[in-house]
């Protein structure tokens, strides 16, 4: 009989979409596996977007209060979860939401006070995995690709399209991961220009065309040629690519054509910089999985076979993966890779608030 762990992954991304609530299951056999029980997404009120997407600009109170208000709305919505649901989980691993990630500097911020999870559901909850790797030294991100590593093995390459693009290459002797460009993040901002959330399906993308110059700019950036470890935050795509998009002679269309185009190229520029053969495959998850515009770009820059799962491994593959590093963490078992974020050593990440 499998010994199964139910655990609750939460995450929430720079594209602002909203909260990834997945309940998981995982136990070990020859390897490890899992199964997502049930999952949903919490999309944001325009006013929780509003505050977050400010909250770099706001004062400390605002900071410390929206951090605490951020914990008790997550518990609030995990509560709600559970009940709607059934489940009986044995702990909760919450990613929070990016609010700082410098470090070059020396630190990153995570903002869903753990504390506030833990007290309103009575969940142990596991929380702040980024920090210690930063104090270590290390970029504290990807941290998605050591999942990838023992629960999607059978790729060699995993690709995310959330509001960043990062890239895993599933080697399992030396694995290498690393952010690759922005995503999700630049192309939701056009697309309320629109008058919409998201771009649906890439269709607007596709009724617009190359413009070269924009491209050119986008890809002269001088974060696409430094080496790996190196990860991204929204202070980066505000500095860096955020100024070349306010172009008011460029239709959005236009724009969001390009932006995929500039994906898709530095997706293929970073397959390329790994030994590979054609019958390697990338799978894709992400919100931009769901794009067919962006994925036609990638497939065409792609030297190998794109896969595209089920919609329930695009939509929660990262809250499956927190669940899990949640989970390792509890076990006592090391869930950061310092080959992949460059930190001093490979360690246990994150910080536990008892639920009892």
């Amino acid at each position: 009989m499998k010994a199964e762990t139910q655990v609750i992954g939460l995450m929430s991304g720079t594209s602002l979409d909203g909260i990834d609530v997945a309940c998981c299951n995982f136990y070990k056999e020859d390897i490890w596996r899992y199964e997502i029980l049930q999952a949903e997404t919490i999309v944001y009120t325009e006013e929780w977007k509003s505050r977050l997407l400010n909250l770099t600009q706001a004062n400390a109170l605002n900071y410390v209060t929206t951090d605490v208000f951020l914990g008790r709305m997550l518990g609030t919505i995990v509560n709600e979860f559970i009940a709607r649901h059934n489940l009986h989980p044995q702990l909760i691993a919450s990613h929070g939401h990016t609010i700082f990630h410098q470090p070059e500097n020396g630190f990153t911020s995570q903002i869903g006070d753990g504390a506030q999870i833990a007290a309103l559901t009575g969940v142990d909850t596991v929380c702040d995995f980024r920090t210690k790797d930063v104090a270590l030294g290390g970029q504290g991100a990807p941290l998605v690709p050591f999942g990838d590593q023992l629960l999607f093995t059978k790729y060699r390459f995993c690709l995310n399209l959330g509001g960043i693009s990062n890239i895993t290459f599933n080697d399992q002797m030396n694995p290498i991961a690393f952010d690759i460009t922005i995503a999700n993040m630049a192309l939701n901002e056009i697309a309320a220009r629109l008058g919409k959330t998201f771009d649906k399906d890439g269709v607007d993308a596709s009724h617009g065309k190359l413009l070269p110059e924009l491209l050119q700019r986008l890809n002269d950036n001088e974060y696409f040629n430094k080496t790996y470890p190196k990860s991204l935050g929204r202070e980066w795509y505000e500095k860096n690519i955020q100024p070349h998009l306010t172009n008011n002679i460029y239709s959005e269309r236009d724009i969001l054509y390009t932006l995929c185009e500039h994906i898709g190229e530095q997706v293929g520029k970073a397959i390329r910089l790994f030994s590979f053969n054609e019958e390697d495959e990338l799978l894709i998850t992400g919100g931009g999985a769901f794009n067919k515009t962006l994925i036609s770009r990638i497939k065409f820059h792609s030297p190998i076979k794109v896969i595209i799962p089920d919609a329930l491994t695009i939509s929660f593959k990262e809250a499956l993966i927190f669940a899990f590093l949640g989970l390792l963490y509890i076990k006592g078992d090391i869930n950061i890779n310092n080959v992949i974020t460059g930190s001093t050593r490979s360690h246990i990440g994150g910080a536990l608030y008892k639920g009892k």
